[in-house]
């Protein structure tokens, strides 16, 4: 046997021989054991060179986050301005679908610098972060950031974004999951890996945020307000103007045409088109122009004619009071009724009936009675596409054929019609989200009232939590927030701090016994505590500090707590744990 061997041998003999004669005997108390304590440590070091790269989700529901992320500039960037920060800002698209984005930076002018008056700066931002919402509904965010940052792109369409003595901040802002192929961990890798062997070290070089659906179940995005421009009233912010008066409601489509004829009984011609009352098609719908209830014995519209006998009810409610059969040479109405002498196809319940050309027109002429058209029912107003759709009535004009008869707004019953005015402009649903003024008055998308209750603007949808994005983040130390904020204020400010080095929110390495924390700047010493400012949240294991009692740079921001076996959103006040 080597003598090495015979010293190892020796050695632990010895070893166990003391620890022989130091074991406790049964009658012993037993040992207190170590308590587990941990100590996490954060600087505040400023990036005084920092390259941003927005990853702006433009599916079809993101026009309401890009605006609101647009209006932010001045908070994204102050951080940035007061510590005198080198920074660059692209962005980039989720859509890998499309091979003009798939990566490439958006914008006529790609890059947002530091080098940028103010007023250029801001523009080119709000000009770049709208990238509209016409994209691939398949979001793949990381999948876009890789590419921004890999050959052929990043030395071509992308060149000049990533300097090698800047820090990389990457944000992603996406109410959907991301979509790409691969796991977390491959990209998180690639990413640190562009710094170098220093950047998996220093979050400091390389970090990344996202501003995504809450974990872990998602969440709901505030519906906008929408102001009722037709209702009479002062709508909620009380400043004495009604309706089209009111600047809310400048773009709306109701406030681009005169409004209908409002008084149906007294004479006079409010909409000035020409007719008053129930000569006017906006009237035509009524109770006192029209007979509208067929049962109830009571001549609703004052033409000496009442339920099944006035034409009214024959054409509109023929289930009620039209002809058993058209082609059968009776009188018999439904309900066992007789309230004309006019048989089949002279009756004018028959002008509705499903085969009406086919049983009709071609076996004879039919009564030459001219039914006004039911403008409400044949004038379509589609906010999908904003415009009107018109519709065949039961008015036949010819009695011999249907081929020259008037649609819609084309028939002269309908010419006063409000629906029918050549002035209606509107932003239709479907163009909502393509960054275009459609109507020409000035305004797109959800800054148009016309867009506010499209699926654009006001998504009916729970978003889902992009846990994809939020993994990336947390193990980079970038911010994770909610892209539910009714506004963007806080969160973009949060943003631009931490980009710039100042962080207010700060992870824990291990959970920790909520009743343990204790804060410290720079030394853990009684003087240097922090007790208020900050606060800790339990579901997501980090610490938060209020905007007014960020650690100012150049600290170091210690915390202590004694380790626990559960998570804090698991643990009972006073469980040993």
């Amino acid at each position: 046997m080597p003598r090495r061997d015979l010293l190892t041998l020796a050695g632990l003999g010895a070893v166990l021989g003391t620890l022989m004669m130091w074991a406790p005997s049964c009658d012993d108390v037993e040992p207190t054991l170590r308590i587990n304590t941990q100590v996490d440590s954060f600087e505040q070091l400023v990036r005084k060179k920092v390259d941003v790269l927005l990853v702006v989700d433009n599916s079809c529901s993101m026009i309401d986050e890009q605006n609101k992320l647009a209006a932010n500039f001045e908070n994204f960037i102050e951080q940035f301005l007061q510590a005198d920060v080198d920074y660059q800002i692209g962005v980039v698209t989720t859509d890998m679908v499309d091979e003009t984005q798939s990566g490439r930076l958006v914008g006529e002018t790609k890059l947002i610098t530091s080098a940028m008056d103010l007023e250029t700066a801001r523009s080119t931002f709000v000009d770049n972060v709208k990238v509209c919402a016409t994209g691939s509904g398949f979001e793949r965010g990381l999948m876009a950031a890789e590419a921004a940052l890999s050959e052929p792109i990043l030395s071509n369409e992308n060149a000049g974004f990533l300097r090698d003595d800047a820090a990389l901040s990457i944000v992603f802002v996406s109410d959907e999951e991301d979509g790409s192929a691969r796991p977390v961990g491959e990209f998180l890798t690639f990413f640190k890996g562009l710094k170098g062997d220093a950047g998996y070290r220093d979050d400091t070089l390389v970090n990344l945020s996202a501003v995504v659906g809450e974990p872990p179940d998602g969440c709901l995005q505030p519906a906008p307000y929408v102001p009722n421009c037709i209702d009479g009233l002062d709508e909620e912010d009380g400043d004495g103007l009604i309706d089209c008066e009111d600047p809310d409601c400048a773009s709306a489509w109701q406030c681009t045409i005169v409004p209908p004829e409002t008084d149906c009984t007294d004479s006079i011609d409010n909409d000035n088109d020409g007719v008053a009352d129930c000569d006017d098609a906006d009237c035509n719908f009524l109770g006192h122009c029209r007979e509208l209830d067929c049962s109830d014995g009571i001549d609703n519209d004052n033409d000496g004619d009442m339920d099944c006998v006035d034409v009214d009810c024959l054409v509109d409610q023929f289930a009620l009071c039209g002809e058993i059969s058209c082609t059968d040479g009776e009188l018999v109405h439904q309900g066992g009724q007789f309230p004309n002498f006019l048989r089949d196809c002279d009756d004018p319940s028959c002008f509705t009936h499903d085969s009406f050309e086919e049983l009709c027109l071609n076996v004879g002429g039919r009564a030459l009675i001219d039914y006004k058209e039911r403008c409400d029912l044949n004038v379509v107003f589609d906010e999908q596409s904003g415009g009107v759709y018109n519709l065949d009535g039961p008015d036949v004009d010819d009695a011999t054929t249907l081929q020259n008869e008037l649609r819609g707004c084309d028939d002269p019953d309908c010419a006063s019609y409000w629906l029918c005015q050549p002035e209606l402009s509107m932003e239709g649903h479907q163009t909502c989200g393509d960054c275009l003024d459609n109507d020409g008055d000035g305004l797109d998308d959800c800054d148009d009232i016309d867009c506010l209750t499209s699926a654009n603007c006001d998504n009916p949808y729970p978003i889902d939590a992009g846990n994809r994005y939020i993994d990336v983040a947390v193990r980079s130390g970038g911010v994770v927030t909610s892209i539910c904020a009714e506004e963007f204020s806080g969160l973009v400010r949060e943003l631009g701090l931490n980009i710039s080095g100042l962080r207010t929110v700060f992870y824990l390495t291990a959970w920790p016994r909520i009743d343990s924390i204790e804060l410290y700047l720079d030394e853990q010493i009684e003087a240097n505590r922090v007790t208020e400012g900050f606060e800790f949240d339990p579901i997501d294991n980090k610490i938060s500090f209020a905007a007014d009692s960020v650690p100012p740079e150049g600290s170091t921001l210690i915390v202590f707590y004694e380790r626990a076996t559960v998570p804090p959103a698991d643990q009972t006040p006073g469980e040993e744990l």
